[in-house]
């Protein structure tokens, strides 16, 4: 079941990529069921932070009760970024399937991001939350063609982002 899940938010991440948006979509699962589900919506040249983790946050606030929350699922493409992961904490979620590793979706960067163990920082703040993937990464690094409404292989992005990390 949980590819079937992890497939949707691929789908979901298409579909942004395809309107213009950078490539990611989530999901959220309570009992087998969807509950909710987001694209990613950023428009960084107005300076709106439209990811779809943040994005279903604000879908699933005052809408859920906190014990639904805490016993749901939330599934993302990509694994969250900083602020995705405070706003998904903000509700309680403890557990977030990812599907393209934070290592894998390095190589698309132009420049060499580190990683701190968002778990245990959490942890430290009284945040349970347990990161697990990645699921279908190969299936998911793919997604990443439509990043921006126009499609290109996933062989010419990473040579892209290696040139770019070479000379920077």
């Amino acid at each position: 079941m949980q590819e079937n899940y992890m497939r949707r938010c691929y789908e979901l991440a298409v579909a942004a990529g395809k309107k213009g948006y950078d490539t990611f979509g989530a999901l959220l699962v309570h009992d087998g069921n969807i509950l909710a589900e987001a694209e990613n919506t950023a428009d960084y040249e107005n300076g709106l932070f439209g990811h779809a983790e943040f994005n279903l946050v604000h879908q699933l606030a005052n809408r859920f009760s906190d014990q639904v929350l805490a016993e749901s699922t939330l599934y993302t493409s990509c694994a969250p970024c900083v602020r995705c992961l405070m706003a998904i904490a903000s509700l309680g979620i403890r557990k977030v399937v990812y599907g393209v590793s934070y290592g894998q979706f390095a190589r698309l960067l132009p420049f060499v991001p580190t990683y701190p163990d968002y778990e245990a920082l959490l942890a430290q703040m009284g945040a349970e939350m347990h990161l697990l993937g990645p699921v279908m990464e190969d299936e998911g690094m793919h997604v990443f063609e439509w990043w921006g409404g126009d499609f290109r292989p996933l062989e010419e992005l990473l040579k892209e982002s290696e040139e770019m990390r070479k000379n920077a």
